[in-house]
This record gives structure tokens, sequence and C-alpha cells, in this order.
């Protein structure tokens, strides 16, 4: 259930999110949004004015703040911020794996849920994630002949390809983030 101080907001942007897993967002109706909230389709409408109103701010409530905190911080040590990247982000797929697959296709289908730019919390999340790696670089312990955001990429990409062979396959593949830390750091250390 997505954490909302407002208990009717957070019904209704629960109930927009499953039924944009389930049915997409053309499928997804404002009717039946209300309908599984357990209000009228008129009080959707006054809270948030329109579907794209509501869906957009589904989405932001997607990634809420505390999120955030979890990933690593600028002065982590390089192996210990990895690590716990690896970890969050891990987290977060699992916890989500059933929903970020038919999000991500919706949001390549209609753009305009993210009109706005990405969410506010994933926005947080990626320039936190960006202000580490450039940390990094700065301290010369990365490269400084790649860009942070391409480093970061580098990191979250296999996770993230794992993570969705792991769901096609219907099974959960283990990881050892230690050796994955380790195996990302080959040649792309910096002077040290």
């Amino acid at each position: 259930m997505l954490a909302e101080a407002d208990p009717l907001e957070a019904r209704l942007l629960q109930a927009a999110l499953e039924l944009l897993a389930e049915r997409g967002y053309r499928g997804a109706t404002t009717k039946e949004v209300a309908r599984r909230a357990g209000v009228s389709e008129v009080t959707l409408f006054r809270r948030f004015g329109s579907k794209k109103a509501l869906f957009q701010k589904a989405v932001a409530a997607f990634f809420p703040q505390g999120f955030v905190e979890r990933f690593p911080r600028e002065g982590m040590p390089l192996e210990e911020g990895l690590l716990v990247l690896a970890e969050v982000y891990q987290e977060f797929l699992q916890a989500h794996r059933t929903l970020l697959p038919k999000l991500l296709t919706e949001f390549l289908r209609h753009p305009e849920l993210l009109a706005e730019g990405p969410p506010r919390g994933l926005g947080m999340a990626l320039g936190r994630i960006l202000g580490f790696f450039r940390a990094k670089q700065e301290e010369g312990l990365l490269r400084p002949d790649e860009p942070p955001e391409e480093l970061a990429l580098a990191f979250v990409g296999p996770l993230f390809a794992r993570f969705l062979l792991g769901e096609a396959l219907g099974v959960r593949l283990p990881l050892d983030r230690e050796a994955y830390v380790r195996g990302y750091l080959e040649g792309r250390y910096g002077a040290r």
C-alpha cells in the first residue's frame, strides 16, 4: 500500500497503480479505479481533475521519499556504497516485481505519464546515485573518462537485466553482491 497522509488518496493511488499494471493506461478506467477505492467517480475527479493527473500522481507516489534515503551517500567508501546500492536496488525490484515491468512498458507507450519529468522520488534517487558516482570520480577512485551516468547505468543495468530474466524464467536468480561489485570495478578504478 502506498504511504500517503490522506487514506482516501492512498486508496485511489493504489487502485490506479494496480489497474495500470493489470490493464495498462488505456484499459484502466477512472470508473474502475473509483470502484476499487470505494468512492464515486465524481470524488476521484474532484481530487485529481483528470485521468492523466491521477495516474501521474500515482506513479509519483510509487517512489516514496524514504526509498531515496537508503541509497549510498557521497561520503561512503566506494565498495560499501556499491554494495548498498546493489542491495537497495535489488530489494526495490523484488518488492515491485509484478508492477515494475508493466509500469516501464506503460511509460514507453504513454510518455505523458512522465510529462513533468521523472517522479519526484525517482528523480531524487537518480540524483543521489549520480552524486555518489560523481564524488567517487572526484576522489580519484573511479575513472574520470566515463560520465557518472554511464558508470551508474553500467552498474544497475545488468542487475535490472538479471531481474527481468529471472522474472521471465519464473525463478529468483541469486547474486553474490561482493563478487558483482568486484567484477564491476575491474577496469573502472581511478588513480587510487
